[in-house]
Protein backbone atom coordinates (compact mmCIF):
# COMPACT_ATOMS: atom_id res chain seq x y z
CA UNK A 1 0.00 0.00 0.00
CA UNK A 2 1.49 3.34 -1.06
CA UNK A 3 1.73 6.14 1.46
CA UNK A 4 1.90 9.87 0.92
CA UNK A 5 4.85 12.00 1.95
CA UNK A 6 2.87 13.40 4.90
CA UNK A 7 1.89 9.91 6.05
CA UNK A 8 5.53 8.81 5.89
CA UNK A 9 6.56 11.84 7.95
CA UNK A 10 3.92 11.04 10.56
CA UNK A 11 5.05 7.42 10.65
CA UNK A 12 8.69 8.41 11.13
CA UNK A 13 7.72 10.87 13.88
CA UNK A 14 5.85 8.09 15.70
CA UNK A 15 8.72 5.62 15.37
CA UNK A 16 11.33 8.16 16.53
CA UNK A 17 9.51 8.40 19.89
CA UNK A 18 10.53 4.82 20.59
CA UNK A 19 13.55 4.11 18.37
CA UNK A 20 16.46 6.53 18.60
CA UNK A 21 18.67 4.99 15.91
CA UNK A 22 17.76 6.81 12.69
CA UNK A 23 19.00 3.93 10.53
CA UNK A 24 16.53 1.61 12.26
CA UNK A 25 13.76 4.16 11.75
CA UNK A 26 14.48 4.12 8.02
CA UNK A 27 14.66 0.32 7.97
CA UNK A 28 11.29 -0.03 9.68
CA UNK A 29 9.63 2.45 7.30
CA UNK A 30 11.16 0.56 4.37
CA UNK A 31 9.96 -2.79 5.75
CA UNK A 32 6.41 -1.48 6.21
CA UNK A 33 6.38 -0.08 2.68
CA UNK A 34 7.11 -3.59 1.34
CA UNK A 35 4.87 -5.71 3.56
CA UNK A 36 1.11 -5.78 4.14
CA UNK A 37 1.59 -8.15 7.07
CA UNK A 38 4.27 -7.65 9.71
CA UNK A 39 5.84 -10.93 10.81
CA UNK A 40 8.25 -11.89 13.55
CA UNK A 41 11.21 -11.20 11.29
CA UNK A 42 10.67 -7.45 11.61
CA UNK A 43 12.19 -7.49 15.11
CA UNK A 44 15.36 -9.36 14.15
CA UNK A 45 15.57 -7.14 11.06
CA UNK A 46 15.79 -4.16 13.40
CA UNK A 47 18.05 -5.88 15.93
CA UNK A 48 15.36 -6.39 18.61
CA UNK A 49 15.65 -10.07 19.47
CA UNK A 50 13.60 -10.43 22.63
CA UNK A 51 10.40 -11.15 20.73
CA UNK A 52 9.85 -14.77 19.68
CA UNK A 53 7.11 -16.72 17.97
CA UNK A 54 5.30 -17.24 21.27
CA UNK A 55 5.24 -13.55 22.18
CA UNK A 56 4.25 -12.10 18.81
CA UNK A 57 1.62 -13.06 16.28
CA UNK A 58 1.77 -11.64 12.71
CA UNK A 59 -0.59 -8.70 12.19
CA UNK A 60 -1.50 -6.51 9.26
CA UNK A 61 0.50 -3.36 8.71
CA UNK A 62 -2.11 -0.94 10.06
CA UNK A 63 -2.38 -2.90 13.33
CA UNK A 64 1.41 -3.09 13.63
CA UNK A 65 1.72 0.67 13.24
CA UNK A 66 -0.90 1.24 15.94
CA UNK A 67 1.09 -1.00 18.25
CA UNK A 68 4.53 0.49 17.61
CA UNK A 69 4.39 2.40 20.94
CA UNK A 70 4.04 -0.91 22.78
CA UNK A 71 6.41 -3.06 20.73
CA UNK A 72 9.30 -0.61 21.04
CA UNK A 73 8.76 1.00 24.43
CA UNK A 74 12.04 0.96 26.38
CA UNK A 75 12.27 0.84 30.14
CA UNK A 76 14.95 2.65 32.13
CA UNK A 77 14.77 -0.17 34.72
CA UNK A 78 15.46 2.30 37.51
CA UNK A 79 12.42 2.02 39.75
CA UNK A 80 8.77 1.01 39.84
CA UNK A 81 7.87 4.13 37.85
CA UNK A 82 9.69 2.91 34.73
CA UNK A 83 10.26 -0.82 34.96
CA UNK A 84 7.78 -2.65 32.74
CA UNK A 85 7.87 -3.47 29.02
CA UNK A 86 5.52 -5.28 26.69
CA UNK A 87 7.88 -8.27 26.84
CA UNK A 88 7.27 -8.64 30.59
CA UNK A 89 3.51 -8.63 30.13
CA UNK A 90 3.19 -10.89 27.10
CA UNK A 91 5.54 -13.38 28.76
CA UNK A 92 3.05 -13.63 31.62
CA UNK A 93 0.17 -13.91 29.15
CA UNK A 94 1.95 -16.92 27.65
CA UNK A 95 2.62 -18.41 31.07
CA UNK A 96 -1.00 -18.22 32.27
CA UNK A 97 -2.93 -18.63 29.01
CA UNK A 98 -1.29 -21.51 27.17
CA UNK A 99 -4.55 -23.07 25.96
CA UNK A 100 -5.94 -19.87 24.43
CA UNK A 101 -2.80 -17.82 24.10
CA UNK A 102 -3.53 -16.17 20.75
CA UNK A 103 -6.93 -14.90 21.91
CA UNK A 104 -5.52 -13.65 25.20
CA UNK A 105 -2.60 -11.94 23.44
CA UNK A 106 -5.01 -10.10 21.13
CA UNK A 107 -7.17 -9.11 24.11
CA UNK A 108 -4.09 -7.75 25.85
CA UNK A 109 -2.99 -5.64 22.86
CA UNK A 110 -6.53 -4.35 22.33
CA UNK A 111 -6.50 -3.25 25.97
CA UNK A 112 -3.21 -1.41 25.47
CA UNK A 113 -4.61 0.33 22.41
CA UNK A 114 -7.65 1.55 24.35
CA UNK A 115 -5.48 2.85 27.19
CA UNK A 116 -3.16 4.65 24.77
CA UNK A 117 -5.51 5.97 22.09
CA UNK A 118 -8.86 6.29 23.87
CA UNK A 119 -7.70 7.37 27.34
CA UNK A 120 -4.54 9.19 26.19
CA UNK A 121 -2.20 7.43 28.61
CA UNK A 122 1.50 7.31 27.73
CA UNK A 123 3.40 4.03 27.55
CA UNK A 124 5.44 4.67 30.70
CA UNK A 125 2.21 5.01 32.67
CA UNK A 126 0.57 2.05 30.93
CA UNK A 127 3.40 -0.37 31.63
CA UNK A 128 4.14 0.80 35.16
CA UNK A 129 0.92 1.86 36.88
CA UNK A 130 -0.16 -1.70 37.64
CA UNK A 131 3.34 -2.56 38.89
CA UNK A 132 2.98 0.15 41.50
CA UNK A 133 -0.49 -1.14 42.36
CA UNK A 134 0.35 -4.85 42.64
CA UNK A 135 4.09 -5.00 43.28
CA UNK A 136 4.52 -7.41 40.35
CA UNK A 137 5.91 -6.88 36.86
CA UNK A 138 3.70 -8.15 34.05
CA UNK A 139 0.47 -8.55 36.03
CA UNK A 140 -1.69 -8.40 32.90
CA UNK A 141 -5.01 -9.16 34.63
CA UNK A 142 -4.69 -5.93 36.57
CA UNK A 143 -4.45 -4.03 33.25
CA UNK A 144 -7.90 -5.39 32.38
CA UNK A 145 -9.19 -4.26 35.77
CA UNK A 146 -7.71 -0.81 35.17
CA UNK A 147 -9.39 -0.48 31.77
CA UNK A 148 -12.73 -1.55 33.20
CA UNK A 149 -12.33 1.02 35.97
CA UNK A 150 -11.72 3.74 33.35
CA UNK A 151 -14.78 2.67 31.36
CA UNK A 152 -17.00 2.75 34.45
CA UNK A 153 -15.49 6.02 35.72
CA UNK A 154 -16.18 7.63 32.37
CA UNK A 155 -19.85 6.64 32.61
CA UNK A 156 -20.30 8.51 35.89
CA UNK A 157 -18.09 11.48 35.01
CA UNK A 158 -15.00 10.69 37.08
CA UNK A 159 -11.76 12.01 35.58
CA UNK A 160 -9.17 10.25 37.77
CA UNK A 161 -7.24 7.89 35.47
CA UNK A 162 -4.63 6.60 37.89
CA UNK A 163 -6.19 6.43 41.37
CA UNK A 164 -3.84 5.95 44.29
CA UNK A 165 -5.54 2.69 45.23
CA UNK A 166 -7.10 1.07 42.18
CA UNK A 167 -8.78 -1.73 44.16
CA UNK A 168 -10.69 0.85 46.21
CA UNK A 169 -11.74 3.17 43.39
CA UNK A 170 -12.62 0.22 41.18
CA UNK A 171 -15.10 -1.07 43.75
CA UNK A 172 -16.48 2.43 44.22
CA UNK A 173 -17.28 2.81 40.52
CA UNK A 174 -18.60 -0.75 40.35
CA UNK A 175 -21.09 -0.02 43.10
CA UNK A 176 -22.05 3.35 41.61
CA UNK A 177 -22.83 1.69 38.28
CA UNK A 178 -24.85 -1.12 39.84
CA UNK A 179 -22.22 -3.87 39.76
CA UNK A 180 -21.25 -6.09 42.66
CA UNK A 181 -17.91 -5.17 44.27
CA UNK A 182 -14.87 -7.41 44.19
CA UNK A 183 -14.49 -9.28 47.49
CA UNK A 184 -10.91 -9.83 48.66
CA UNK A 185 -10.60 -13.10 50.53
CA UNK A 186 -8.19 -13.54 53.40
CA UNK A 187 -5.06 -15.67 52.96
CA UNK A 188 -4.08 -18.60 55.10
CA UNK A 189 -1.53 -17.66 57.75
CA UNK A 190 -0.14 -21.17 57.55
CA UNK A 191 -1.60 -24.30 55.99
CA UNK A 192 -5.29 -24.55 56.84
CA UNK A 193 -5.26 -21.75 59.42
CA UNK A 194 -6.58 -18.29 58.64
CA UNK A 195 -6.26 -16.65 62.05
CA UNK A 196 -3.22 -16.18 64.23
CA UNK A 197 -3.98 -15.36 67.84
CA UNK A 198 -1.82 -13.30 70.19
CA UNK A 199 -3.60 -12.95 73.52
CA UNK A 200 -6.81 -11.04 72.84
CA UNK A 201 -5.71 -9.99 69.32
CA UNK A 202 -6.57 -11.94 66.17
CA UNK A 203 -4.38 -11.42 63.09
CA UNK A 204 -5.35 -12.14 59.48
CA UNK A 205 -3.35 -11.78 56.26
CA UNK A 206 -4.43 -10.58 52.81
CA UNK A 207 -5.40 -7.57 50.72
CA UNK A 208 -7.55 -5.18 52.73
CA UNK A 209 -9.05 -2.22 50.85
CA UNK A 210 -9.25 0.80 53.13
CA UNK A 211 -11.01 4.15 53.10
CA UNK A 212 -9.21 7.49 53.16
CA UNK A 213 -8.86 7.22 56.95
CA UNK A 214 -7.06 3.88 56.55
CA UNK A 215 -10.01 1.99 58.01
CA UNK A 216 -10.75 -1.40 56.44
CA UNK A 217 -13.82 -1.51 54.19
CA UNK A 218 -15.16 -4.74 55.63
CA UNK A 219 -17.98 -5.15 53.11
CA UNK A 220 -15.28 -5.72 50.45
CA UNK A 221 -13.29 -8.21 52.53
CA UNK A 222 -14.04 -11.92 52.82
CA UNK A 223 -14.41 -11.83 56.59
CA UNK A 224 -17.36 -11.14 58.88
CA UNK A 225 -16.68 -9.82 62.35
CA UNK A 226 -19.28 -9.32 65.06
CA UNK A 227 -18.94 -7.76 68.53
CA UNK A 228 -15.24 -6.92 68.33
CA UNK A 229 -13.71 -4.30 70.60
CA UNK A 230 -11.59 -2.85 67.81
CA UNK A 231 -10.64 -3.57 64.18
CA UNK A 232 -7.65 -2.07 62.36
CA UNK A 233 -5.10 -2.82 59.65
CA UNK A 234 -1.39 -2.57 58.97
CA UNK A 235 -1.04 -2.49 55.18
CA UNK A 236 1.45 -1.22 52.60
CA UNK A 237 0.80 1.14 49.68
CA UNK A 238 -0.82 -1.75 47.80
CA UNK A 239 -3.17 -2.35 50.75
CA UNK A 240 -1.63 -5.74 51.40
CA UNK A 241 -0.77 -6.69 54.95
CA UNK A 242 -2.64 -7.63 58.10
CA UNK A 243 -6.07 -7.15 59.62
CA UNK A 244 -6.26 -7.11 63.42
CA UNK A 245 -9.25 -7.74 65.68
CA UNK A 246 -9.31 -7.09 69.40
CA UNK A 247 -11.71 -9.70 70.68
CA UNK A 248 -14.41 -9.55 73.34
CA UNK A 249 -16.16 -12.47 75.12
CA UNK A 250 -18.90 -12.44 72.45
CA UNK A 251 -16.77 -11.82 69.35
CA UNK A 252 -17.49 -14.00 66.32
CA UNK A 253 -15.44 -14.23 63.10
CA UNK A 254 -16.29 -15.98 59.82
CA UNK A 255 -14.18 -16.41 56.67
CA UNK A 256 -15.60 -16.49 53.14
CA UNK A 257 -14.89 -19.69 51.19
CA UNK A 258 -11.62 -20.24 53.05
CA UNK A 259 -12.12 -24.00 52.93
CA UNK A 260 -13.90 -24.05 49.58
CA UNK A 261 -17.24 -23.20 48.02
CA UNK A 262 -20.39 -25.30 48.11
CA UNK A 263 -20.96 -27.96 45.43
CA UNK A 264 -23.16 -25.53 43.51
CA UNK A 265 -20.32 -22.94 43.72
CA UNK A 266 -22.28 -20.76 46.11
CA UNK A 267 -20.48 -18.99 48.97
CA UNK A 268 -19.90 -20.51 52.38
CA UNK A 269 -19.02 -18.53 55.49
CA UNK A 270 -16.89 -20.73 57.77
CA UNK A 271 -16.54 -20.21 61.52
CA UNK A 272 -13.01 -19.03 62.30
CA UNK A 273 -13.32 -17.80 65.88
CA UNK A 274 -16.04 -17.91 68.55
CA UNK A 275 -15.86 -16.01 71.84
CA UNK A 276 -16.27 -18.00 75.06
CA UNK A 277 -19.64 -16.51 76.00
CA UNK A 278 -21.05 -17.79 72.72
CA UNK A 279 -20.07 -21.38 73.51
CA UNK A 280 -22.08 -23.89 75.53
CA UNK A 281 -21.67 -27.57 76.38
CA UNK A 282 -23.72 -29.64 73.90
CA UNK A 283 -25.12 -32.30 76.23
CA UNK A 284 -26.92 -34.13 73.40
CA UNK A 285 -23.59 -35.14 71.88
CA UNK A 286 -22.43 -37.23 74.85
CA UNK A 287 -25.60 -39.29 74.75
CA UNK A 288 -25.27 -39.81 70.99
CA UNK A 289 -21.63 -40.84 71.33
CA UNK A 290 -22.36 -43.16 74.23
CA UNK A 291 -25.04 -44.97 72.22
CA UNK A 292 -22.77 -45.24 69.17
CA UNK A 293 -19.97 -46.94 71.11
CA UNK A 294 -22.46 -49.13 73.02
CA UNK A 295 -21.96 -48.08 76.63
CA UNK A 296 -24.52 -47.58 79.39
CA UNK A 297 -24.73 -44.44 81.52
CA UNK A 298 -23.37 -46.41 84.47
CA UNK A 299 -20.40 -47.69 82.47
CA UNK A 300 -19.46 -44.19 81.32
CA UNK A 301 -19.85 -42.80 84.85
CA UNK A 302 -17.61 -45.52 86.28
CA UNK A 303 -15.01 -45.03 83.53
CA UNK A 304 -14.56 -41.34 84.39
CA UNK A 305 -14.94 -41.65 88.19
CA UNK A 306 -18.29 -39.87 88.48
CA UNK A 307 -21.56 -41.00 90.05
CA UNK A 308 -24.32 -42.26 87.76
CA UNK A 309 -26.62 -39.50 89.04
CA UNK A 310 -24.08 -36.81 88.15
CA UNK A 311 -23.58 -38.23 84.69
CA UNK A 312 -27.33 -38.44 84.09
CA UNK A 313 -27.64 -34.72 84.85
CA UNK A 314 -25.00 -33.99 82.19
CA UNK A 315 -26.89 -35.98 79.57
CA UNK A 316 -30.13 -34.14 80.44
CA UNK A 317 -28.41 -30.75 80.29
CA UNK A 318 -29.20 -29.97 83.90
CA UNK A 319 -25.55 -29.44 84.83
CA UNK A 320 -22.24 -29.15 82.97
CA UNK A 321 -19.07 -31.20 83.60
CA UNK A 322 -16.04 -29.27 84.80
CA UNK A 323 -12.77 -29.36 82.85
CA UNK A 324 -11.48 -32.41 84.78
CA UNK A 325 -14.48 -34.56 83.91
CA UNK A 326 -14.80 -33.07 80.43
CA UNK A 327 -11.35 -34.35 79.46
CA UNK A 328 -12.22 -37.81 80.76
CA UNK A 329 -15.53 -37.79 78.88
CA UNK A 330 -13.79 -36.91 75.63
CA UNK A 331 -11.37 -39.77 76.15
CA UNK A 332 -13.99 -42.41 76.94
CA UNK A 333 -16.43 -41.32 74.23
CA UNK A 334 -13.68 -40.88 71.60
CA UNK A 335 -14.37 -37.17 71.12
CA UNK A 336 -11.24 -35.63 69.64
CA UNK A 337 -12.10 -31.93 69.46
CA UNK A 338 -13.85 -29.60 71.87
CA UNK A 339 -15.80 -28.24 68.91
CA UNK A 340 -17.60 -31.61 68.72
CA UNK A 341 -19.26 -31.05 72.09
CA UNK A 342 -19.69 -27.30 71.77
CA UNK A 343 -22.94 -25.55 70.89
CA UNK A 344 -22.57 -22.05 69.45
CA UNK A 345 -25.01 -19.22 70.19
CA UNK A 346 -26.37 -17.24 67.27
CA UNK A 347 -24.97 -13.73 66.87
CA UNK A 348 -27.53 -11.09 65.93
CA UNK A 349 -26.80 -9.23 62.69
CA UNK A 350 -25.61 -5.69 63.02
Amino acid sequence: MNVTVDEEKQLKALIRQYIEDESKVEKLVDYLSRHEVAGLEVFSYLGFNKMNKYLFQPVNKEVFIRRIPFYFHKSQKRNLDDLGTVYDFVSRVLEYSRNNYEEELERFYNTLEKLYYDYKLDTVTIFNYTIRQTGYVGEFESIYTWLHYLELAQKIGLDEKTPKHLIVDYNIVREKTGLKPVIYQIDDMYIGNYIERHGNILKMSGIFPCDRNNQPILKWIGVRIKNAKRIWVDVNDRQKGFLYVEIAPTTKVWGLNVYGEAEDESDIWYDLYTGPLLMDFDYEVIKDRRVVIGMTQKQVAEAIGASSRTYQKWERGETTPDGHFLLRLMNVLDIKELSEITKIHDVDDE
